[in-house]
């Protein structure tokens, strides 16, 4: 029996789907099937019910997962301890980070964490939240902050979710736009002019909005979809756009007078909610828990608004 064997076994148990489970551990599914079949050869039984759509673990197979988690989980702190006797691991650190929080939180504490871990290196990658799993999964980085209740990333048994506070979610637009001349302001008047709102917004949060996000309305006027709120900062400076996205993410352009916060009647209220997200069988260095500590500090003095738990509605907008 082979480690490898146990880690598609336990893997695929876990994620209970043979297609995700390959592209998870970057091979074929045929050569998954295989790995499977093999191991179920090697123990004597059947260790899953396969159908067309998912996978479920026997009695026998519930057996192994027991015993092949622990095993991985002890090989994986093997190599640490290995690693860290010879000294090759505890210098560098590797962070992901989704578009919002890269800006606002990971990118403002990297000074600080360097003055107080000055021999260390520190790797940021910037992606979606869906390229930052596939590299958590893969071993590429230690850990990454993103959004994780819409994503439901906080519902996986591979991960452990550190919650940071929530950030609200604003229109802003320019000092001198015509939606800033408006005695009252209602959301009605949203619809004359372009729209900037981020390309994963759950429906959920779009349904809030009746039909304002919707192509294909009457009046109509216009509408950017982002993956990266920074590169449209200046169209919304210098034109009518009107843009959706955490106050977080403008702040420094609130202060500075540049944006402004619309506040329309019966606004939804709607939160960004990040998270630290890390493996849960895998153990953090000192310099990431310090790294951790950082955001977690850094998110508690920059966050201006509580909750209100009652009214909250949770937006996927980093």
């Amino acid at each position: 029996m082979e480690l490898r064997h146990i880690k598609h076994f336990v893997l695929l148990a876990e994620v209970k789907h043979f297609n995700k489970a390959a592209e998870i551990l970057n091979i074929t599914q045929p050569s998954l099937s295989k790995s499977i079949k093999r191991l179920e050869l090697l123990i004597g039984g059947q260790l899953l019910n396969r159908d067309s759509k998912s996978v479920s673990v026997t009695a026998l197979g519930q057996v192994l997962l027991k015993h092949g988690q622990k095993i991985l989980k002890e090989f994986e702190e093997m190599e640490q301890e290995v690693t860290l006797f010879q000294g090759f691991d505890d210098k560098e650190l590797r962070v992901g980070a989704s578009p919002i929080p890269s800006n606002s939180l990971v990118g403002p504490i990297v000074g600080q964490f360097l003055r107080h871990y000055a021999d260390m290196s520190v790797e940021l990658k910037v992606a979606p939240w869906e390229d930052l799993y596939q590299q958590l999964i893969y071993g590429d980085i230690d850990f990454f902050v993103s959004e994780t209740k819409v994503t439901e990333l906080e519902k996986s048994e591979l991960l452990k979710v550190t919650e940071l506070p929530p950030f609200k979610v604003i229109f802003c637009c320019r000092p001198e736009h015509p939606l800033t001349q408006l005695q009252r302001l209602f959301l009605p008047s949203f619809r004359d002019y372009p729209l900037a709102i981020p390309r994963h917004m759950p429906q959920s949060i779009a349904d809030a909005f009746e039909d304002l996000f919707k192509q294909q309305r009457e009046d109509f006027s216009g509408m950017v979809r982002f993956d990266q709120f920074h590169p449209i900062k200046e169209s919304i400076i210098n034109g009518d756009l009107v843009a959706l996205t955490p106050e977080i993410s403008v702040r420094s352009q609130l202060e500075k007078g540049v944006l402004v916060e619309l506040s329309p009647y019966v606004m939804p209220l709607i939160y960004a909610r990040f998270s630290v997200v890390s493996l849960k069988e895998k153990s953090h260095s000192n310099a990431a828990e310090g790294f951790i500590d950082f955001l977690v500090k850094r998110a508690e003095d920059v966050r201006l608004t509580p909750v209100d738990n009652e009214l909250e509605q949770e937006a996927a907008l980093g």
